[in-house]
């Protein structure tokens, strides 16, 4: 798998109503969770797309727009099936690297070792981050020949991501391979808190 048959899609379409705020602005390091992890992609010279409900409120944040694509979500609030759907339709590489924009701790080690782990497998559809037993779809490669089955799940309203997952060829990352805070989700101001914590701590 090389840098031009894949590209990192950072689904931000959500209405980050646990937050109460929308969590890809939120502040993080230097810039916001949304401009840290694209710094970190860019890092790999890998190209990305940022998926987003709102993608207006995005302009000011501190990205070089010129190297990151921004579209629309195809079916606002219908969670990350349109997301994925949305990114296909708008990308023309073999797979999708699909990250949430809600992994303040997602740097480019781990997703070059995600990246490398398979790219030595055979037959997959999808290979999902597992981490202390818990699968994170959100954080995973989709290989476009899952397109179809992502537009049938759109069309009937099947908007819960691991039923359709149940019908794909899907690999598990090994566990110890990707580091447990790298797939820490900030959904809540009280997880945003032990992120400023733990950053804190590491500092």
């Amino acid at each position: 798998m090389n840098k031009q048959t894949i590209r990192a899609v950072i689904l931000a379409g959500g209405n980050s109503s646990r937050m109460g705020t929308p969590k890809e602005l939120l502040k993080w390091r230097g810039g916001t969770f949304l401009s840290e992890l694209v710094k970190e992609i860019s890092l790999l010279g890998m190209p990305c797309l940022v998926v987003s409900n709102t993608p207006d409120r995005l302009t000011a944040e501190t990205i070089d727009w010129t190297k990151v694509q921004v579209t629309s979500d195809l079916v606002p609030s219908s969670g990350p099936v349109s997301g994925l759907v949305t990114a296909f339709r708008a990308t023309e590489e073999e797979v999708l690297l699909v990250l949430s924009c809600d992994l303040p701790f997602m740097d480019r080690e781990q997703i070059r070792k995600l990246c490398e782990y398979a790219s030595g497998l055979n037959e997959w559809d999808v290979v999902v981050a597992n981490v202390q037993g818990r699968l994170h779809p959100l954080c995973a490669l989709y290989h476009r020949r899952t397109q179809p089955v992502w537009e049938q799940a759109l069309r009937d309203g099947q908007y819960r991501l691991m039923r359709t997952l149940d019908g794909l060829h899907v690999k598990l990352t090994p566990e110890g391979l990707l580091d447990e805070w790298a797939v820490f989700n900030a959904n809540t101001p009280e997880e945003y808190e032990v992120a400023l914590a733990r950053e804190k701590s590491r500092k």
